[in-house]
């Protein structure tokens, strides 16, 4: 039998379909541990030890905890979108989604306690933070109306393999509203139900002062795409917040407007 699933169909006869999936997935998995171990461990051993960051008031002012919640947000995602594409029923999409994104949160703290960084029980709880709410929006439709996204651009410039960590000043994390839906009666009716409204959060002047973003936001999701490749393109390109315009408020600094906000 076939069945639909956001949009994408449930089609047990999709065996080929199904293998490309899940060895994406898989080598999604493998290659972001691969990745992380030449980035943070490569040479640098240490007796297994924990260590105490703190939440918002550590070295990277919270953005290290925002980039923790969406990581595993986006992994969820991506991972039961890329499943539901391949054909797999929407149970087994789901948990092996799940799976696959507490195993590489844990590894990568893990890892961590195994180096000079040391295994951070503060961003476990961060990516578990991020994967339970991307499971509660599966589950409850009220919650797919505020979504997590991420902008980023570094500020000397984009090279591969790239560094994230070492340019906390070129990421913004977003919380975005659906105000055609969560605004009332014929207020919400005439909202653009493509456009959206976006609350970010960053970091300046060498992760030294704070920074707040208030900007549009554009809801892909609104579009009808039938075509399962688009459709999963789209929903992917949806977790990452395009350039709109927006307002940025630093500490210490007289608020700016931007066109094209890009992080």
């Amino acid at each position: 039998t076939t069945g639909i699933t956001e949009g994408f169909y449930t089609r047990p006869g999709w065996p080929a379909r199904k293998a490309i999936s899940a060895v994406t997935v898989g080598g999604i998995l493998c290659g972001s541990l691969v990745s992380s171990y030449y980035d943070w461990w490569n040479g640098q051993s240490r007796q297994f030890h924990f260590n105490q960051e703190g939440w918002f008031n550590d070295y990277s002012l919270g953005i290290d905890k925002a980039g923790h919640t969406y990581t595993s947000y986006f992994y969820f995602h991506a991972f039961r979108n890329l499943m539901l594409w391949g054909g797999f029923r929407p149970s087994t999409a789901y948990w092996w989604a799940a799976g696959t994104t507490a195993f590489f949160a844990l590894s990568i703290e893990v890892g961590d306690g195994f180096s000079p960084y040391g295994f951070s029980v503060e961003d476990l709880a961060a990516n578990g933070l991020g994967l339970a709410y991307a499971m509660l929006q599966t589950k409850w439709d009220f919650l797919r109306n505020i979504n997590l996204k991420w902008s980023y651009v570094p500020p000397d410039g984009y090279r591969w393999p790239p560094h994230f960590t070492e340019h906390y000043d070129g990421h913004a994390y977003w919380l975005t509203f659906n105000m055609h839906n969560l605004l009332p009666g014929k207020i919400g009716a005439t909202w653009p139900e493509f456009l959206q409204l976006g609350v970010g959060y960053g970091v300046h002047d060498h992760v030294t002062k704070r920074e707040l973003v208030i900007g549009l936001d554009l809801n892909l999701g609104a579009f009808s795409v039938q075509n399962q490749d688009l459709l999963l393109l789209s929903k992917t390109v949806d977790m990452f917040r395009l350039p709109l315009p927006a307002v940025e408020f630093t500490e210490g600094k007289a608020p700016r407007a931007y066109l094209f906000y890009t992080n």
